[in-house]
């Protein structure tokens, strides 16, 4: 008999002792019984005990093994434990979100509304309404598992006392059953992965990038060490580097295996693309829109060594490689990479450390690179290398800051009958509106980006001098479906704008602001016989529409994207010649400290869309700024120059990347318990900062306060913010704060979130 640790996906941040008859290798799960009713859960096996236990103590025995080759190697085992001390996260939780996508050929439960439900979907004065537009929020099948949380979470603010036995009952809700292999709908749009023989030819490489790739060379000969920061500009030929260099490491290597991380799934199918042309049949794909059959096929290609690389999002560097020699993270810069619910890793991050234990070479390539990545190059952590020019001569985009005659707020009295006169007098500069009608008479391609989707920002009562807000977050409803819905973007709360308008006179509401959607009506007015496509989160709701919307605007078929700011990411469209970004300052004037750097990325990343091909490119970037630092850098495309501006205001406040920061969020439906629980949370730090005064005078502390945006799905929110320069002080005060407050009366919960993107 032996006894082994089993760590399980549990909130503890502890092991569990099991007996078993013969031992099990580490990384393999195993079925076990947990808690007083012995519930059957799987946990992962992490070694043979060595603690010394009570020989009275009766252990449990693992129920059944269920792998006979571990699901974790030892490497994956290492990188959970970093990942769980670094994000103060469960092991047994780290475990379950690296676990690759199952084999299992179950069938999954989805539920949707019936006639009779959907019509109290409709109707605002039924008891059910509520219920059913926050359990069916665009009136689409949900997964059974996903509407029992949110049902969960609507019944902890509601009287109601209702079940999916009930509802089923009542006639309202009818189960689906759908298979797991479902149709793979991936492969419409990824023609990237027909079978291919003949592989392209590499492209003569200019004398930067021959230099750049000469250093990785010499990198793979030497023993990677430290990882690699490729900065170089839109245009400048980063993806022929990381073909010619996957090229060169499995050349010297019969078994290794490359892995590409890209930010966004749009990005996938362009990827995949031009790596299948230059390695046919060595490319596997994994990607959000894919069934989990699908990825499941193409994880065991990797895992067994039959396909050679990977092309996937952040989720992908978990993925179970034989041998994983070069790991590349294109866009490193890119929001995206950082997972915003439960475990809040960033891929990047952790593709840096999961290259460092693999011994694996780590590249990270970016035309505008996180201050943290730079700030690692310059301090030697990373090494830099820097592509400075286009490729083929190409020359950079002309950017031009356009300050326009008009006011800089935007307002629109409603008509008793919608708006009336509809859209011609949008707040666009002449100037922009004239460059896009040259461009299309040319027969080129346009893009045009705004700060919101939506119709309107919001709906202002000019009597109440107020907007019209969520009743469930502290956040203004956005104005949607040409001015006729009322939609919150957090809960998705919606109210048609005739019920507002019944309770008031219509003339006292102004709509305030554009989205994307009033400006696609705005610009078939104005471009007539311009083909314009709206892209945003709204009309992608489907996975796989953005990237058949792409490949139509590829091949021609679209003039005009007219979209958020997913426009900006890294596209290639040759006959994209004009790029015109709208409301900048909006972004310019978030209150968060990365906002400075995310503008300078935006105009950067967007200006890099254009020009790309044979033609050359024009960006026109609407703005009252003219004269602001950091659009002064995004016109020149000065990196540096935006650099020495913000490090300067980081340094002054003790931002990263020159601090650390760990951001504590605690949230509840109930303002007693949550302010209670603020003033213990107060009390302890006031003891810790006093009992702990020398190792904690450089940790700053701020908070417990109320975040900009209070309430988010009827729970109110605090947050605690941890700042400093020394790292350890600061993760040991993080532990102990985590440790006295994991255990919270009610409802009060409470998130971790290690290096945040923001503060909202």
């Amino acid at each position: 008999m032996h006894t082994i640790e089993v760590s399980l996906p549990v909130a503890l941040d502890q092991h569990f002792t099991y007996r078993v008859d013969s031992m099990i290798p580490p990384g393999c799960r195993v079925l076990v019984p947990f808690g007083e009713r012995n519930r059957k859960t799987v946990g992962v096996v992490l070694g043979e005990a060595v603690t010394t236990l009570d020989p009275n103590l009766k252990l449990k025995d693992v129920l059944e093994r269920l792998d006979e080759v571990p699901a974790y190697s030892p490497t994956m085992l290492k990188l959970a434990r970093w990942m769980s001390d670094y994000y103060l996260y469960p092991l047994g939780e780290v475990l379950k979100s690296m676990l690759p996508a199952s084999q299992t050929k179950t069938k999954a439960t989805r539920l949707k509304l019936s006639d009779l439900g959907m019509a109290i979907w409709l109707d605002e004065g039924h008891a059910y309404h509520s219920l059913f537009r926050a359990l069916w929020k665009r009136k689409q099948v949900v997964d059974s598992k996903v509407w029992k949380k949110r049902l969960s979470l609507f019944l902890e603010t509601s009287p109601l006392k209702v079940s999916l036995n009930k509802l089923e009952k009542e006639g309202y809700v009818l189960r689906v059953a759908e298979a797991a292999t479902k149709v793979r709908r991936w492969k419409e749009f990824e023609s990237a992965l027909e079978d291919r023989q003949v592989p392209e030819s590499a492209k003569n490489l200019t004398p930067a990038q021959e230099t750049v790739l000469r250093a990785l060379q010499a990198a793979i000969e030497l023993g990677p060490g430290r990882p690699y920061l490729l900065h170089g500009v839109t245009g400048a030929g980063k993806t022929e580097i990381y073909l010619q260099l996957i090229e060169e490491v499995l050349t010297r290597d019969p078994n290794a295996q490359a892995l590409v991380l890209v930010p966004e799934i749009a990005l996938t199918p362009q990827m995949t693309r031009v790596f299948t042309a230059r390695f046919p049949q060595e490319v596997a794909v994994v990607h959000s829109a894919m069934s989990p059959a699908d990825r499941w096929d193409q994880i065991t290609l990797i895992r067994q060594g039959r396909r050679r690389i990977l092309i996937g999002p952040r989720s992908a560097v978990f993925a179970p490689f034989a041998r994983l020699s070069l790991l590349i993270v294109d866009e490193e810069h890119d929001a995206s990479y950082k997972q915003g619910a439960g475990l809040s890793y960033n891929g990047r991050d952790v593709a840096v450390m999961r290259g460092a234990l693999e011994q694996a070479l780590v590249v990270l390539g970016s035309a505008t690179p996180a201050m943290e990545s730079y700030a690692n190059a310059l301090s030697g952590k990373y090494q830099l290398l820097t592509l400075a020019e286009r490729v083929m001569g190409r020359a950079m985009p002309d950017i031009r800051l356009i300050e326009p005659e008009i006011p800089q707020n935007y307002a629109k009295r409603l008509q008793r009958r919608g708006l009336q006169p509809a859209l011609l007098d949008l707040p666009v500069d002449p100037r922009i509106l004239e460059a896009l009608r040259e461009n299309h008479a040319k027969g080129m391609q346009s893009m045009v980006l705004v700060n919101r989707r939506g119709f309107a920002y919001y709906l202002f009562s000019l009597r109440q001098r107020k907007s019209v807000s969520c009743p469930n977050c502290s956040i203004s409803l956005t104005v949607h479906k040409h001015s006729s819905l009322l939609r919150c973007h957090y809960c998705d709360y919606q109210q048609k704008l005739e019920a507002v308008l019944r309770e008031d006179d219509h003339e006292s509401y102004v709509l305030v602001g554009y989205g994307s959607e009033q400006m696609e009506l705005f610009l078939g007015e104005a471009l007539p016989g311009a083909r314009i496509q709206r892209v945003d989160s709204d009309t992608v709701t489907q996975r796989e529409t953005l990237p058949r919307i792409l490949e139509d605007f590829r091949s021609g078929r679209i003039d005009v994207l007219v979209g958020t700011q997913m426009l900006a990411k890294g596209h290639d469209f040759a006959k994209v010649t004009l790029i015109c970004i709208l409301e900048i300052d909006q972004t310019l004037n978030l209150p968060d400290f990365r906002a400075g750097e995310r503008t300078f990325q935006l105009m950067v990343q967007a200006a890099g869309r254009a020009g790309r091909g044979e033609w050359p490119g024009q960006v026109l970037i609407q703005t009252q700024k003219t004269d602001h630092a950091i659009l002064r850098a995004g016109l020149a495309q000065d990196y540096h120059a935006f650099w020495r501006d913000q490090e300067q205001f980081r340094r002054l406040h003790a931002y990263p990347p020159f601090a650390r920061m760990i951001l504590f969020e605690f949230a509840s439906a109930r303002r007693d318990l949550l302010d209670r629980a603020m003033r213990n949370l107060q009390e302890w730090l006031q003891v810790m900062l006093e009992r702990y005064r020398q190792d904690l005078s450089r940790v700053q502390i701020l908070g417990p306060a109320v975040p900009p945006i209070e309430m988010i799905r009827r729970r109110l929110r605090r947050t605690v913010l941890l700042m400093s320069d020394d790292r350890k002080a600061l993760w040991e005060l993080a532990r102990q704060l985590k440790a006295n407050f994991s255990s919270l009366p009610g409802d009060l919960t409470v998130r971790v979130d290690v290096d945040p993107q923001s503060l909202m």
